[in-house]
């Protein structure tokens, strides 16, 4: 079944130019969705279109298969079940939160919905402790880092339990950590079977949240549409985007030209990392270089084995776990499950690592 399904949906602001393009797309619930381009492309009027926040000129827009329309959210039966099932957190959290303190911005949407007291109190409770932020619940939001406020907000669209998550630039302003959980908690919410859709520029984390890239040009329409990894090796596409760019100059007599591209918070120059600058990765393509490429590519082969490899042990460790509880077993059928969980936990980061190295492997040929 689709969550969503868009047909050739043009959308414009008044007076201004066209900021979607004959979008044609069908969004399967349960996957997991990156909407890449640069920034003006369309990416967050196309979620603010799937959160029922503005409506196209032409073409339609369908929700679980029913119209999504202002008409149909006049109607209170489907207004009420499609906020349930649709959750949007925001680039900038200070145009979400606004409610005295945590503890209330996170009840306010369960409380809309018409939970019970006590139901809101179990699931406030309990997401403050899962996204770690309890010792925020008396804090008014606006005293928070951006950091804090992210977790506060993301913890107020998963209050009602969502089927889908719409996430415009959801590491935007996040320091490293806050970003690896942010991507662990993605990884947890897709396996509980939500549908997550995000949009960012930011190439470096894409690949972890998720397995779809849907691209935009600079022209507000879709160029492609297939598999991240697909993509990221498209240098052409990516650069044809403006996702990745050209920058030339010399070392010594000789003139060079380098493909940059938008990956995360770390500049690499000739072998040497620093932070002095956001949202640049810099590569460059020396001669001396292609040593180290053909090492990186090694790697990746590699490490294609290795998620493969424990992807598919998976499979018979539960079977043994489940023949022993069957057995009597059940401290042994614990221990191999909890194996499992761990095994999780490695092909995650083995995925990650992959990730990072095809990003980086881009723009280095």
């Amino acid at each position: 079944m689709n969550a969503f399904s868009l047909q050739n949906v043009v959308y414009s602001y008044t007076r201004a130019e066209t900021v979607l393009n004959n979008l044609t797309l069908d969004f399967q619930c349960g996957e997991r969705t990156v909407v890449l381009g640069s920034n003006g492309t369309g990416k967050s009027t196309l979620l603010s279109l799937l959160d029922g926040l503005v409506f196209p000129q032409s073409g339609t827009v369908h929700a679980f298969g029913k119209p999504l329309t202002e008409k149909s959210l006049e109607d209170e039966i489907f207004f009420m079940d499609f906020r349930k099932r649709v959750a949007f957190v925001f680039q900038n959290p200070d145009i979400q939160l606004f409610s005295s303190t945590v503890w209330d911005e996170v009840a306010f949407g369960p409380l809309q919905l018409g939970y019970s007291s006590a139901d809101i109190e179990i699931t406030v409770d309990r997401l403050l402790e899962t996204l770690r932020i309890t010792e925020l619940r008396d804090r008014a939001p606006y005293t928070l880092s951006d950091g804090q406020k992210k977790k506060v907000a993301i913890a107020s669209s998963l209050a009602i339990d969502p089927e889908v998550l719409l996430l415009d630039e959801p590491t935007n302003g996040l320091d490293p950590r806050t970003q690896v959980w942010l991507i662990e908690l993605l990884g947890d919410l897709h396996r509980m079977g939500k549908t997550i859709i995000s949009a960012t520029h930011d190439l470096s984390i894409a690949g972890d949240i998720a397995e779809r890239a849907i691209v935009f040009s600079e022209d507000h329409s879709v160029v492609a549409d297939g598999g991240f990894f697909d993509i990221i090796s498209n240098d052409e596409l990516l650069l044809k985007v403006n996702l990745t760019h050209e920058h030339a100059h010399r070392h010594g007599d000789k003139a060079h030209v380098h493909r940059h591209g938008h990956y995360g918070h770390l500049h690499f120059n000739g072998g040497s990392m620093h932070d002095n600058h956001k949202h640049h990765f810099y590569g460059h393509d020396q001669d001396h270089d292609h040593t180290e490429i053909e090492t990186l590519r090694k790697l990746q082969a590699v490490l294609d084995h290795w998620i493969d490899h424990n992807d598919g042990h998976d499979a018979g460790y539960k079977e043994w776990a489940t023949a022993a509880g069957e057995a009597g077993e059940d401290e042994v059928a614990k221990e191999i499950f909890l194996a499992v969980d761990a095994n999780k936990a490695v092909i995650n980061h083995l995925k990650r690592a992959k990730a990072i190295l095809a990003a980086k492997l881009v723009i280095r040929r």
